[in-house]
């Protein structure tokens, strides 16, 4: 049996899927005769994988030039396009989000042409090949297109966040999801919630929804609280507003203005545009009792050493919207406590056992209240890094989840 994996960038360098995949794949090779990676873009350096696991890059080549000249008749005759607008006719009022159903559209036409092409030129025998994507979005949709031509094709998919909840953009709306749905064998989300979420919308599929958490390996250590009066502070996300980091910058100086006796450290790992900007800010206007670093992308290694020999007293999350982030995962691998806002799969992750709940739009006084919470009882935080641990074994251990999730997709 082989295994036919499309991912946004992965496997090359810098890649964001790269927290995701590597441990992943591991267990895929281990599993299947033949794991054929399809990223849609290909820049920078391949990372090593194993042996069995190759690198297709013709499709990324072929999506280079968004300008195919078959996509326009494609979508001007399309039937997926009339029938989403004949039912939700307010499209037409919304520019954004028609751009958004046409752009999708697209995407998955381009993504049918070359794989129909592919499988013909390579002689893939959809019989004994499953086909996965990483994300449940236009290569899905493209995807589930082609099982009209091969009847035998399998398609299942994850979905983490952007690829689950409408709520994500503004207004509310996802492309085609009876149509997506009716399409793929199985999806996974990495969440109960998420899980939930998809069979109270959509009751008539609830067969082809399934939890699927991610998960990481033993850190092998646990990460020691401070002993030096100092508060110290980690998240690690991409510097996006969904992520909403500057809240954190907000609630850190307030917490520094309102105890001056005590002393303040905050590490954010993540790179994005605002990077410097942040930066800057913190330097000019923190007050002297507070201190925050945007280092920029750290590798897994690196953050697993950072863990390791430095202490940390809570890892953040204020995300206003999150499926279930692995940043998380590796800190409480770690025995760290969590401080997160209760969206998505952080209410899953993170409870009274291993940490603190905001609520969904927390204040920069809420998080800073929390902050001292942690601060001002270290029984209680130490009783919560074991909870931490202990949530990890239970639902995010690599070995358990990677092997389950296999399994499942193995017996289609």
């Amino acid at each position: 049996m082989n295994l036919v994996l499309f991912t946004s960038h992965y496997p090359f360098e810098g890649s964001n899927e790269q927290t995701f995949l590597k441990e992943e794949i591991q267990y895929l090779s281990k599993t299947f005769e033949h794991v054929i990676l399809i990223p849609r873009t290909d820049t920078g350096k391949i990372i090593s994988l194993p042996r069995n696991v190759s690198v297709e890059k013709t499709y990324a080549k072929f999506l280079e030039n968004p300008i195919k000249a078959f996509v326009i008749p494609q979508l001007v005759f399309s039937p997926f396009f009339y029938r989403e607008i004949s039912r939700q006719l307010w499209l037409l009022f919304s520019p954004s989000s028609l751009f958004h159903l046409i752009t999708f559209l697209g995407g998955a036409y381009l993504t049918q042409h070359w794989l129909v092409q592919w499988i013909n030129e390579r002689r893939i025998n959809p019989k004994e090949t499953i086909f996965y994507t990483y994300w449940f979005d236009q290569p899905a949709f493209g995807i589930g297109m082609t099982k009209r031509l091969f009847p035998d094709l399998k398609l299942v998919s994850r979905a983490h966040g952007y690829d689950l909840y409408p709520e994500r953009y503004s207004p509310a709306y996802l492309p085609l999801r009876n149509e997506a749905f009716e399409m793929i064998d199985f999806l996974f989300p990495d969440s109960e919630i998420g899980t939930n979420y998809l069979v109270n919308q959509y009751p008539q599929f609830k067969t082809k929804f399934e939890t699927a958490r991610l998960g990481v390996a033993e850190s092998g250590f646990i990460t020691n609280p401070s002993s030096d009066n100092v508060f110290r502070m980690v998240s690690c996300s991409l510097l996006v507003p969904v992520k909403r980091v500057n809240l954190l910058l907000d609630a850190l100086y307030l917490a520094a203005k309102m105890r001056p006796e005590q002393q303040f450290i905050w590490h954010h790992f993540g790179n994005g545009n605002t990077r410097e900007v942040l930066q800057t800010y913190a330097n000019e206007n923190l007050p002297q009792n507070a201190r925050a670093y945007f280092p920029g992308y750290e590798s897994n290694q690196a953050l697993m050493n950072f863990y390791q020999n430095s202490p940390v007293d809570v890892f953040f999350n204020v995300s206003a919207s999150e499926g279930t982030p692995v940043a998380i995962m590796e800190a409480i691998s770690c025995g760290i406590p969590i401080i997160a806002t209760a969206v998505g799969g952080n209410q899953e992750i993170v409870s009274k056992e291993n940490g603190w709940l905001l609520s969904a739009n927390p204040s920069p006084k809420e998080i800073a209240e929390t902050m001292f919470q942690a601060i001002d009882n270290p029984e209680q935080a130490s009783l919560k890094r074991q909870g931490s641990l202990s949530i990890w074994r239970k639902r995010y251990h690599a070995k358990t989840n990677f092997e389950d999730f296999i399994f499942r997709i193995k017996s289609l």
